[in-house]
């Protein structure tokens, strides 16, 4: 069953009466707005596991192209609270990136990322709206997108979108995405296994255990003014958008839509064949016990530095680094 298939019985089954790119639109900038309020708390775990990430795949790119550019303009695409250019100026690009462009559909996550980012003494520009809203004659030497392609329901066109905001040897980093090329490996299946406790929907496998039972909390114990899913559909209400509340379920499903409404996570050998003129300069995973930072028990954490220190790629998430190729002289 494709996508819009299942949104559309969501928004059947809900009394929803507007188009469906409206309600997809509508419900995920309501989300993030609130989500906004507690996302660093809620991601903890990104915080602690990313910035270590960020630093292999900007090693690997150094390695790979030793002449990337000493004057980056740094796209952050799904910028969230900033933690991905927070991330970067961490790492051995920090000196070069000389302006960011901070790219979101939620006000309050751009307020919340202008805020950390501009600490970092360089221009910094919040942009409301998606990549293909951007002024067509912007280009950035360097765009990341951190937790985000998960969230697009059209990976190839935002892709092409991408593509067209970066000019030969521009890089495009993404990174911390379900790793559609290894959801269903043996060996994640069996280390998935060793550290869960208790049975869960094939859907809670997909994600980290702790934000999962977290999820599953708020919803069985009810409706919390503090919780960002209640005024979600509060709000959704309160529009007009829905008749009757939708379920955490149904939430995620839309929002995280590669993992739900039947998708397969991120994979590379699909991107692959999505940026044609871009070549790869890095390929990481980890998560390979389905969880990262504190959250994973500490004695499954050294197998896990193990495991991405052999560069093996049969974790639960995935990053990679990849680099426009030069067109031949007067090609087009």
């Amino acid at each position: 069953m494709d996508k819009e298939t299942i949104i559309g019985r969501i928004m059947q089954r809900h009394g929803a009466r507007c188009s469906l790119e409206d309600f997809y639109s509508t419900l995920n900038v309501t989300f993030h707005e609130f989500e906004s309020e507690v996302y660093d708390e809620a991601h903890a775990d990104m915080w602690e596991a990313l910035p270590a990430q960020f630093a292999l795949l900007i090693d690997d790119c150094l390695d790979a192209c030793p002449d990337m550019p000493q004057h980056i303009r740094l796209l952050d695409i799904g910028c969230g609270t900033g933690l991905a250019s927070d991330c970067l100026f961490g790492t051995a690009i920090a000196s070069r990136i000389k302006s960011v462009d901070l790219l979101d559909i939620s006000p309050a996550m751009l307020q919340r990322a202008s805020r950390r980012i501009a600490r970092h003494g360089v221009p910094v520009n919040p942009r409301q709206g998606a990549v293909d809203s951007l002024p067509a004659e912007n280009r950035y030497e360097f765009i990341v997108a951190c937790s985000v392609l998960h969230h697009i329901p059209d990976l190839p066109s935002f892709l092409k979108a991408v593509r067209q905001r970066q000019p030969d040897g521009g890089v495009f980093l993404h990174v911390h995405d379900p790793n559609g090329d290894y959801l269903h490996d043996a060996e994640l299946r069996e280390r998935r296994a060793r550290l869960s406790k208790a049975a869960l929907p094939d859907w809670v496998r997909r994600l980290a255990p702790g934000r999962i039972i977290a999820r599953l909390r708020r919803e069985l114990t009810g409706p919390n003014k503090q919780d960002y899913l209640f005024k979600t559909n509060r709000a959704l209400l309160e529009k007009g958008i829905v008749a009757t509340p939708l379920s955490a379920e149904e939430i995620y499903s839309i929002t995280d839509i590669q993992i739900h409404s039947g998708g397969e996570g991120i994979s590379i050998s699909a991107i692959r064949s999505w940026l044609p003129d871009y070549d790869c300069l890095s390929l990481r995973s980890y998560g390979f016990f389905d969880t990262v930072g504190s959250s994973l028990p500490a004695e499954y954490r050294k197998a896990e530095d193990d495991l991405i220190a052999r560069r093996a790629l049969n974790g639960a998430k995935v990053g990679a680094a990849w680099k426009v190729r030069a067109c031949p002289q007067g090609t087009p």
